[in-house]
């Protein structure tokens, strides 16, 4: 039966110890969504502490990010966006959120764009510790115009900032607070998702913590 096969975005997984890992595969249409529904799941059944995943997650939508960082953090600045002409557009969260969970945030050279900025608000916000390895550091957005010929051309038309205001472009990318390398084979099993999450180095680094 030809049918549409939707891939799950967000996933929860119950580790030992009541440890409860979120991975969010990108940021597209369903991440808030799957990711929210992940957290309250993983909390229901007793989870005590909080590990996203966001290592070779490329990114997404502003908004999806914006949905997730709202159900997380209280009432404050998320993110904000300046245009080539100096106009402002700043993401806010409300008063509802997540209390007196520890978290962790995984990242790696493969955590992009809307996955850079999650980490850096839930470090921000005193919320959660960055693990892993550095980014590259997605500072610009971009918008595709078409050409006559059926070619394109993309151009950067502003900036993108943390909540306190830094470009991830200008500081060279997130440096996690605890640095835990892996080697070419291991980052390959954890991207095929073959790694068991305990023989994860950057996982139970995260667990350690």
């Amino acid at each position: 039966t030809r049918k549409r096969v939707d891939i799950p975005v967000a996933t929860a997984k119950l580790l030992e110890d009541k440890i409860g890992l979120v991975t969010i595969v990108n940021f597209d249409d369903r991440c808030a969504d799957e990711a929210i529904a992940a957290m309250e799941s993983l909390l229901s059944q007793g989870a005590e502490k909080l590990i996203f995943d966001v290592r070779f997650n490329p990114g997404g939508y502003v908004h999806e990010l914006c949905r997730v960082l709202d159900h997380i953090l209280p009432e404050g600045d998320l993110f904000r966006s300046v245009d080539y002409k100096g106009n402002e557009s700043l993401e806010k969260s409300d008063a509802k959120c997540i209390t007196g969970i520890p978290m962790v945030v995984l990242i790696n050279g493969e955590s992009y764009s809307a996955a850079e900025f999650f980490a850096a608000a839930l470090r921000e916000y005193d919320y959660a510790l960055v693990v892993g390895e550095p980014t590259v550091g997605k500072g610009y957005f971009q918008q595709t115009t078409r050409l006559k010929d059926g070619s394109a051309v993309g151009l950067s038309m502003g900036k993108y900032f943390t909540p306190q205001g830094v470009s991830l472009a200008e500081v060279g990318g997130l440096t996690p607070d605890v640095v835990v390398e892996v080697d070419n084979e291991t980052a390959y099993a954890i991207y095929a998702g073959t790694l068991n999450p305990m023989d994860d180095p950057q996982i139970t680094a995260a667990v350690e913590r």
